[in-house]
């Protein structure tokens, strides 16, 4: 086409457009379309597409992409699943548990997959994959699915097999980094949700939650309480750090642990009539003179929908003082419709409101879907929040997630020459190779939890295997210290498996001590002062 053609074509381009803006003329009403006319422009362009775009273009995906276009424009969590796409043996299959998962949790921000979590105790939470990491390609090929499910019913497999999956990482310094983990399949849910429940000192239990997804998630809550009790515990910290969340019903029964009969734990409501719950503690641990000691509850940017359904229910009804950062703000009920074709829209039907009144899920409304999940994590105040009262009057706040009564600053991510160590797995392979150079080196779990330090000559030795390897770790009392707290807890994982992880993590942990230190207020609320 020649210049005065291109030109003519812009100028006839411009002259369609003109009638659609006169319609925005400053005090002019503008009538509302009709669904009559929203359907016949959808024709129209449908048909404007076929008769002139030169490739050759199929029909069928442009309708499967306005599909997906309107279930997205709806809410960012809601979803297709195209039956053409996916097997239904393979999701029968999955369904009914004859499949193994991945154990890593996936969100999509726009189309990309990326890691929100992974299960812990499994052999993937020890091979440095981090929240945050873009999922590239499985197995050679390039990622076709396009909701969570969709992705895990694809990763699914044999027990025991393994899937070859490449990730893109961001760095601190803003640097990127491609990464190959092997990574085996399995149900990490066959273990036990609590893997850590154990005193900190003579009178605080410590329980860390991973999540709700396991049928006996409140069972082993159950247990580990009675435990602790047994052993002098007075006062409790309960973390549901990074625990995604899962079965409500397992959520509702951790909650009663700690309140009366009919207390409220959440209500819900939607469109139709039938979703509207309220969700009442019907059997309760209380008895007059037991289980009312003081709770702090730990929460962060990966506390969220079932974790943050008990967070929500223990700081409305002043049974626990929560500390930590806001949680991540997605509670919905959600429901599957299958399509004619084979094809499931996965579709919100509710919202999760707490006891007092607010509601957890994070406003997406008047928000592009990217930078809904983009902003997952940002820091937000109080400003702006709906608020409602606490049983004793404390006031508290909704609207995106769970807002601590304690707001702490966010932990430091790892230096880049910390990051390196991890993404080519030097500290893995050292750790391998210490432990079977030194089988009693760490001695009990309960000895290193009492004195949370390397043994003799081991910080040398990884320091001396690094440098084989080529890596040069800097020197200095601070960066000793940064090992020591990255080193020991991998090391008690290796050996002890999730519970000496998360045991010698939270021995380490600043934000535990931090929690610890907040029991005097902790005592207080729940004395109603």
């Amino acid at each position: 086409m020649t210049h005065r053609h291109l030109a003519a074509a812009a100028v006839l381009a411009l002259a369609a457009a003109a009638p659609l803006a006169a319609q925005d003329e400053p005090g002019r009403a503008v009538r509302p379309r009709t669904t009559y006319e929203d359907l016949q422009m959808f024709s129209q362009v449908l048909n404007q597409i076929r008769v002139n775009h030169p490739d050759s273009i199929d029909t069928h995906e442009l309708f499967m992409a306005a599909i997906q276009g309107m279930v997205h424009a709806a809410d960012p969590h809601s979803f297709v699943i195209q039956g053409a796409r996916l097997s239904p043996e393979k999701q029968r299959d999955y369904r009914e548990g004859r499949m193994y998962p991945i154990p890593i949790d996936f969100r999509f921000v726009g189309d990309q997959p990326v890691v929100a979590s992974v299960s812990a105790g499994s052999e993937a939470a020890r091979q440095d994959i981090l929240p945050g990491d873009v999922l590239v390609s499985i197995d050679g090929r390039a990622v076709q699915a396009e909701s969570p499910f969709e992705l895990e019913v694809t990763l699914a497999g044999a027990r025991g097999s393994t899937a070859r999956l490449r990730f893109e990482r961001e760095r601190v310094d803003g640097s990127t980094v491609e990464l190959d983990r092997v990574v085996k399949r399995e149900k990490v849910e066959e273990g036990t949700a609590v893997p850590a429940a154990f005193m900190l000192d003579a009178t605080t239990g410590y329980v860390r939650v991973t999540t709700f997804a396991n049928q006996k998630a409140a069972d082993d809550m159950h247990a580990a309480l009675g435990q602790l009790e047994r052993q002098g515990m007075q006062r409790l910290v309960l973390d549901l750090r990074d625990n995604g969340g899962g079965m409500v019903d397992e959520a509702a029964r951790v909650a009663s642990e700690f309140l009366p009969s009919g207390a409220v734990i959440y209500s819900s409501a939607g469109r139709k009539p039938e979703i509207a719950k309220t969700q009442r503690v019907t059997h309760s641990f209380l008895s007059p003179g037991g289980r009312q000691y003081p709770v702090v509850v730990l929460v962060d940017g990966g506390t969220a929908s079932a974790s943050e359904i008990v967070a929500g229910a223990l700081q409305d009804h002043d049974r626990a003082l929560v500390v930590g950062r806001p949680t991540f703000g997605k509670s919905l009920l959600m429901q599957g419709f299958p399509m004619t074709d084979g094809s499931i829209i996965e579709l919100v039907i509710g919202h999760v409101s707490t006891p007092c009144g607010r509601v957890i899920q994070r406003q997406y409304r008047g928000m592009a879907r990217g930078e809904y999940f983009r902003l997952a994590h940002a820091a937000r105040d109080t400003a702006g929040r709906p608020s409602c009262r606490t049983d004793h009057g404390r006031t508290v706040y909704g609207g995106g997630g769970i807002y601590p009564d304690v707001v702490l600053e966010p932990q430091d991510g790892a230096p880049v020459w910390l990051a390196r160590l991890g993404e080519e797995e030097v500290i893995t392979r050292w750790m391998n190779a210490w432990l079977a150079a030194h089988p009693d080196g760490l001695g009990t779990v309960e000895a290193l939890a009492g004195n949370p330090v390397l043994p003799a000559g081991a910080l040398a030795d990884f320091r001396a295997f690094a440098q084989r390897n080529g890596h040069r770790v800097p020197e200095g009392a601070e960066v000793d210290a940064r090992l020591q707290h990255e080193l020991v807890p991998a090391l008690a994982g290796t050996k002890w498996g999730a519970a000496g992880y998360y045991r010698l993590s939270a021995v380490l942990d600043p934000q535990v001590r931090q929690g610890v230190a907040q029991f005097p207020r902790a005592t207080q609320i729940l004395a109603g002062q």
